[in-house]
């Protein structure tokens, strides 16, 4: 997202076991190896009380609610991991969840008929500015992103809040029992797992039964104010619009206390200054998209160790359908197959991400990573990435274009094709390059598309003017969970498909990614996820490229940071952050 990647929160991961390291051939002598056994544990150790930690993100903050559209990018997710409460975290080994006991000790299905899941809240836990998290938190959050009692919320997503029947709280609402009307095999996915709870008393919603309150307490609350509140370890202290974040131990935490006395997260958004503020001690902590130069400039920074590593993460070229010119009809049906033929995937990944790591190989799936059970190739068969651009110019051809090739390419009924808007995210130059090969191919067939820079993703995927994408490169950040792809490429709905930016939508596709939501058979569910991928492909909406190598740079006197390649990045344990 990336998930999104963006890098984007919003996951499109399943469950499976992590590949590990990535390989590369660079020297090593900085290089952290990580195996299957050690992947959730490397880097342990007893930090000392007190100090400043500084660590980078590569994206400004505008939007601080993790479950709106534009608010679900990974960067704001990396920031507010210490700060919304979470009940199940996603681990390092990219298959496996940590329940967060500081939050909810117990969390019991208690039944499957129908499904009932009850979860028990610490006694203690309060938001940090003393009132208890409760029963009415998690209704805040069905309601919200439901799409029934909040049609007007900008969810995300609605995927299992839809399911969910009914919640009821006891205990002076400190046990909540959720019931679904159907069956929710991702159910661990909801009420936090990179997205976190939000208090539901600051809406003033009263009985959240006045869906214009909830709209607007869900769509301006957090909307270029960062939060005041938390519910976790650290809570924001300041906040300087694309400069920096600085969190301070919450007060009212109800955990261990946090080692460190800040953590500062600040926003460069030139990852090539990366490793120029690691060097300078500006910051001890670095993730930004690997490239050669700037891993070789880390290798040579005393002190320094990295993790190079596979997950499930994976960069992918987006269209959006809502141009005519690309739509959904017979002339904008052969343009992008004509386009995903024309360009060469494994060009691009030679000339960004193969440099430093040649085991990267064109991904041919959207729902599975390579290291996962059930994974096939479901691209190749249209001849997608290629780089045959006569085959691409016998598409259009075909088609009725007319003037293929040159710059007055028209369409069966002689209007002209128009320069199409493609966007990268500001400062990253892997994806500048992996654009201008893009625009390259496209120009063979006689498309111009103009590469242009946002400083905002979420907005752009958003379709905000001035910021709007006719092609767009991201990256979807995964979590271990399969129903996040729902979400993703149903045809929109009412809230279903708030992260189906391109308005993609295909009856197939929808009946077997809703039946997939459903199915309790692993192997059932595999099927329904690639033939669901396989018509994407059919339909060129998205072109898969690779799957994304993730770097993190640290100074060796840190202890307990680590990489985690799933969507809530490095800092899902940051409580624990500290120096030795």
């Amino acid at each position: 997202m990336g998930v999104v990647a963006l890098a984007f929160v919003a996951a499109c991961g399943s469950s499976g076991s992590s590949g590990g390291g990535g390989g590369n051939t660079l020297p090593t002598q900085g290089r952290v190896n990580t195996t299957s056994s050690n992947v959730n544990s490397i880097n342990s150790g007893t930090a000392k009380q007190g100090g400043r930690l500084d660590y980078t993100i590569e994206k400004n903050i505008q939007d601080w609610n993790l479950n709106t559209v534009n608010g679900n990018t990974f960067d704001t997710g990396v920031v507010l991991n210490v700060v919304y409460p979470q009940v199940w975290i996603p681990n390092p080994d990219t298959s496996t969840l940590t329940l967060n006991t500081d939050l909810t000790p117990s969390v019991t299905q208690t039944s499957t008929s129908p499904q009932t899941i009850v979860y028990k809240i610490n006694p203690n836990a309060v938001w940090s500015d003393g009132k208890p998290i409760d029963v009415n938190d998690f209704i805040y959050a069905w309601k919200t992103q439901n799409g029934k009692d909040c049609p007007a919320c900008s969810i995300a997503s609605t995927t299992g809040y839809d399911q969910i029947q009914s919640i009821t709280g006891a205990d002076n609402g400190k046990t909540v029992t959720v019931v679904f009307s159907k069956p929710f095999s991702d159910w661990k996915a909801l009420f936090g797992a990179g997205y976190g709870l939000l208090p539901a008393h600051l809406c003033q919603c009263g009985d959240m039964t006045n869906k214009t309150t909830l709209a607007k307490s869900f769509n301006t609350t957090l909307d270029k104010s960062a939060p005041k509140f938390s519910g976790g370890p650290y809570v924001i202290s300041k906040f300087q619009d694309n400069t920096a974040v600085t969190l301070v131990p919450n007060p009212k935490w109800y955990g261990k206390k946090p080692p460190l006395d800040q953590l500062v997260f600040h926003i460069i958004t030139d990852s090539t200054q990366e490793p120029t503020a690691l060097a300078n001690k500006e910051v001890q902590a670095i993730y930004p998209q690997p490239q050669v130069d700037l891993v070789r400039q880390v290798e040579n920074i005393a002190n320094v160790r990295y993790q190079l590593d596979l997950g499930l993460t994976w960069e992918h070229f987006d269209l959006n359908l809502h141009n005519p010119a690309l739509g959904q009809n017979p002339a904008g049906n052969a343009l992008r197959k004509a386009l995903f033929t024309a360009v060469n995937v494994q060009q691009i990944i030679a000339k960004t991400v193969g440099q430093f790591d040649p085991d990267v190989k064109q991904l041919n799936n959207r729902m599975l990573m390579p290291q996962q059970q059930g994974y096939q190739d479901n691209v190749s068969e249209f001849g997608y990435g290629k780089g045959n651009i006569d085959a691409a110019k016998k598409i259009l051809t075909d088609a009725g274009y007319k003037n293929v090739g040159t710059t007055g390419l028209t369409n069966a009924s002689g209007k002209k094709i128009p320069t199409l808007t493609m966007r990268y995210t500001v400062g990253n130059t892997i994806r500048k390059n992996e654009c201008l090969l893009f625009k390259d191919a496209a120009s063979k067939l006689g498309v111009n598309v103009s590469v242009q820079t946002t400083d905002d993703l979420g907005a752009s995927l958003g379709h905000t003017a001035g910021k709007d994408y006719d092609i767009i490169v991201f990256a979807w950040v995964g979590a271990p969970f399969f129903s996040a792809n729902r979400d993703i490429y149903v045809t929109p709905k009412g809230g279903a498909g708030g992260n189906n930016f391109g308005g993609y939508s295909n009856a197939t596709v929808d009946q077997n990614l809703y039946a997939s939501i459903q199915e309790l058979d692993h192997n059932k569910l595999l099927g329904e996820l690639n033939a669901a991928d396989k018509q994407i492909s059919a339909d060129a909406y998205t072109l898969p490229l690779y799957q994304k190598p993730t770097f993190l740079a640290y100074y060796n006197n840190i202890v307990n940071l680590r990489d985690n390649a799933t969507n809530v990045g490095p800092s899902y344990n940051a409580g624990t952050w500290g120096f030795a």
